[in-house]
């Protein structure tokens, strides 16, 4: 069965890469993706990835024009963290895993400086799905996309809720579903793979916090209980052409 999407023009936000799994193969799909990934240990492997493939596009911000000036069937890689402001972030690092969220167990990691820009610097169009993973640092990458949300459409969105390491940004998840809800999102709780513990099936925010609150597993920086949230936009109808799966 052909599972590659047929439509063009349906653009991907990807922040937050990692081994690069959903962006290349949103690419593969027939999506055009723009992706941010600013850590220096996996970006090298990204980009000779990205060069193999014939319309993927190694962007330099220090010489590109902003907004991005998109092809069509184009996608784009980005050696930059989203956030909130443009700046020159610490990124701490554990071999590939990277966080810009700091913590008491990540501070004795290894850490280097890298450019943070706001994404609704680089985009400006409509956005039929933007993802972020981003360890604790979500809430700052759709702060960063306030001018998208206000003047374009975005979807969907799919973000990682972590709220021990969102706290450490004194960040709430409270806090983080009035910002994607004050951008016209609606969200729903999606991972299905939960151990026991960290399921929770009712329905306040705060019965949601007490499940979900808990410290970093022993030898990594995020909870061992985290969860997705997909939020759908009920404000605004999106007029992009969707990639029809065959």
């Amino acid at each position: 069965m052909n599972k590659n999407a047929t439509g063009t023009r349906a653009l991907i936000v990807d922040v937050g890469l990692f081994s690069g799994k959903e962006f290349f193969g949103a690419i593969d799909n027939g999506f055009e993706v723009v992706g941010f990934e600013p850590s220096p240990e996996s970006f090298p492997k990204l980009k000779k990835l990205c060069k193999r493939k014939a319309r993927c596009n190694v962007v330099d911000l220090d010489t590109v024009s902003l907004p991005l000036q998109r092809q069509v069937g184009h996608s784009y890689l980005i050696n930059a963290a989203a956030g909130n402001k443009q700046s020159i972030m610490s990124l701490m690092l554990k071999g590939m895993g990277s966080s810009l969220t700091k913590s008491a167990k990540m501070m004795t990691m290894k850490s280097l400086d890298v450019k943070m820009v706001r994404i609704d610097d680089i985009i400006r169009e409509d956005i039929y799905l933007l993802k972020v993973d981003t360890q604790g640092f979500d809430q700052y990458v759709i702060e960063g996309a306030s001018e998208l949300f206000k003047h374009h459409v975005v979807r969907q969105v799919i973000v990682e809720v972590d709220p021990y390491n969102m706290g450490q940004n004194n960040h709430t998840v409270h806090g983080f579903l009035d910002t994607l809800q004050s951008n016209g999102m609606m969200c729903f709780s999606t991972r299905n793979d939960q151990p026991s513990k960290c399921q929770y099936f009712g329905e306040s925010v705060e019965g949601f916090e007490g499940v979900f609150d808990g410290t970093p597993v022993r030898l990594k920086f995020w909870s061992e209980c985290w969860d997705d949230f997909l939020c759908l936009n009920i404000e605004k109808s999106y007029h992009g052409e969707i990639p029809a799966m065959l």
